[in-house]
């Protein structure tokens, strides 16, 4: 078996080092690893968000894109929500335990008023944790309906 044989070759009568090494646990193992790294490629597939980053950002002397400036905009801040498709229309939504369900209000109306408008803009503020921007995110899928069924996409600026 895999073992390390060292003779002496002289007659000083020491016992060899040979020693057998049994492989049968790092086989075992090794099949371990393998499964549990097999596993988790699974679970890293099923559990993606589906989100789209924004390609880059237009040159500063182009026109501006009419459909563009039409697009629902929500600004997510530690202090509360900014909704949205302009600087003069923005609506604040503090921070308080009811936010998405005000949001979830807001949204609607915006849905109701312009059924063509598929796309939903968020902007996350540095400070925000992710569980919020993922509630937020969830409130825009509960209201515009699933993104795998290509009935709203979310972007970020």
């Amino acid at each position: 078996m895999g073992g390390v044989s060292v003779d002496s070759g002289g007659k000083g009568g020491k016992k060899s080092v040979d020693a057998p090494v049994n492989m049968v646990p790092m086989i075992d193992l090794l099949i371990c690893c393998i499964a549990f790294l097999l596993m988790t490629a699974v679970w890293v597939q099923t559990g993606a968000v589906q989100a789209s980053q924004p390609r880059g950002a237009p040159a500063p002397d182009s026109p501006p894109n009419p459909e563009q400036q039409d697009q629902l905009k929500i600004q997510i801040s530690p202090t509360g929500l900014q909704v949205g498709v302009n600087a003069a229309d923005m609506r604040q939504i503090g921070r308080t335990p009811q936010r998405f369900t005000e949001l979830k209000t807001l949204l609607e109306a915006r849905r109701q008023a312009n059924q063509q408008n598929r796309e939903v803009w968020l902007q996350p503020d540095g400070a925000v944790e992710y569980s919020e921007i993922i509630a937020v995110m969830d409130t825009v899928y509960e209201v515009y309906g699933s993104a795998a069924r290509g009935e709203v996409t979310i972007r970020f600026l």
